[in-house]
């Protein structure tokens, strides 16, 4: 019996027909997925302030503590519904969109931790001030790369252990540091963690993430048109620390 060769163009053809239709499937996820990110933050901004207002007015410390429960929850669902939003965005081409102001540095990172002792309430927040002076920098993303960093630090630090942020101004440029202890980052790794969908082991099972907040926190470097550098050992811990001009407009 003949054997039936399959015509090379023909199989060309359909190949790229198969690869076009992936990557239409994969942009409507992705717009989908920026879609409902987005519509998301207003429904977990009203449980959040509810739960806040409840808490005020609750009586009982175990009714307390649930509620407490509730807005840590839903502090992290909101990081992760901003970093989703980021990442399409990203993916889209249009990169992340900054408005650096002139500002006190170190009062705006020690206001990101006071936000995150809500969210991490059982956690050792530390804030090591050096240097002072006003720097141009965007509050909110400022806050936002923090949170990923000590969020990063609790889910794969050493339980128990605290996290400590440190703050620097130099002459022309300006940096925020997170450091935690635990098992160190291997060295094969660590050129693909700032990847997105990258993801570690972690101890914490209730904290892993899917893999976006150190991307995210690559692209908020990049947009102060500064960089984020890993320094991990079983001696030292690991550190985190993204440096940026001073003025970055």
């Amino acid at each position: 019996m003949a054997h039936l060769q399959q015509d090379p163009c023909v199989s060309s053809a359909g190949y790229r027909l198969g690869e076009a239709g992936a990557e239409h499937r994969a942009l409507l996820a992705e717009q989908m997925l920026g879609i409902v990110s987005h519509d998301l933050r207003n429904p977990l901004l009203a449980i959040r302030m509810a739960a806040g207002i409840l808490a005020r007015r609750a009586q009982e410390p175990r009714t307390t503590q649930l509620l407490a429960q509730i807005i840590q929850s839903t502090q992290r669902a909101e990081r992760l519904a901003a970093d989703l939003q980021d990442f399409c965005q990203v993916r889209g081409g249009r990169g992340l969109a900054i408005l650096p102001v002139p500002g006190d540095f170190q009062q705006a990172v020690a206001s990101c931790l006071d936000e995150l002792r809500l969210s991490f309430a059982n956690v050792t927040l530390r804030h090591v001030r050096l240097g002072e002076g006003r720097v141009a920098f965007d509050h909110d993303r400022l806050c936002q790369l923090i949170g990923n960093l000590v969020g990063n630090a609790v889910a794969y630090g050493h339980p128990g252990a605290p996290v400590t942020v440190t703050a620097h101004i130099g002459v022309a440029s300006a940096s925020v540091s997170v450091h935690n202890l635990g098992m160190p980052i291997t060295h094969a790794h660590i050129s693909e963690l700032f990847e997105p969908m990258v993801r570690g082991y972690s101890q914490n099972v209730a904290l892993r993430s899917v893999g976006l907040g150190l991307f995210i926190v690559r692209q908020i470097a990049r947009a102060h048109h500064g960089e984020v550098t890993v320094h991990s050992s079983w001696r030292a811990g690991t550190t985190f620390s993204v440096v940026f001009p001073r003025n970055c407009s």
